[in-house]
């Protein structure tokens, strides 16, 4: 018979009591707890439901329409929350940012060939591929690929 694990345990580290938080633990606006925890990413786009049924085809998951312009694509188990929010602002608003600095994905996938050849099936735009700076354990070259999805957003596959 398995024990209930507590919400909240304490770990000590050199500088201050850290509390890890389950996804039902507390939250507190004390200095010694944290206020929150990442529930999911948000993405805006013009087309919430198309992109999320981008993002479901690759990851997993059930895109769920909680109200008009807002959907979730909610995950297989150990997956994450992602939502698409959509844009709809007035014409005179600044665009949505494209390019460097955006929050982007890393995908850890077994073969890159094959999980290329489903991005870019699924409508995924191919931007170019890099060596990782780390070599691998035998001394060999890591690739990894960057890519954008239907709305523009950055994303990455790596193989470790």
């Amino acid at each position: 018979m398995a024990t209930a694990r507590p919400a909240c345990t304490l770990f000590t580290t050199q500088s201050r009591p850290f509390h890890a938080v389950s996804h039902h633990g507390p939250v507190s606006d004390a200095g010694n707890l944290p206020i929150g925890w990442i529930r999911e990413v948000v993405l805006n786009c013009s087309k919430p439901a198309e992109l999320a049924s981008f993002w479901a085809e690759l990851l997993g998951g059930d895109p769920v329409e909680w109200h008009p312009g807002w959907v979730t694509l909610e995950p297989p188990p150990h997956g994450q929350r992602l939502s698409f929010q959509s844009n709809d602002s007035p014409p005179d608003a600044a665009p949505i940012p494209r390019g460097p600095g955006l929050v982007h994905f890393d995908i850890l996938v077994d073969d890159l060939g094959t999980a290329h050849e489903r991005v870019v099936a699924a409508g995924g735009v191919y931007q170019r591929e890099h060596i990782s700076r780390r070599p691998g354990t035998n001394g060999e070259r890591i690739p990894w690929r960057v890519y954008h999805d239907p709305a523009g957003h950055p994303f990455c596959l790596v193989v470790r």
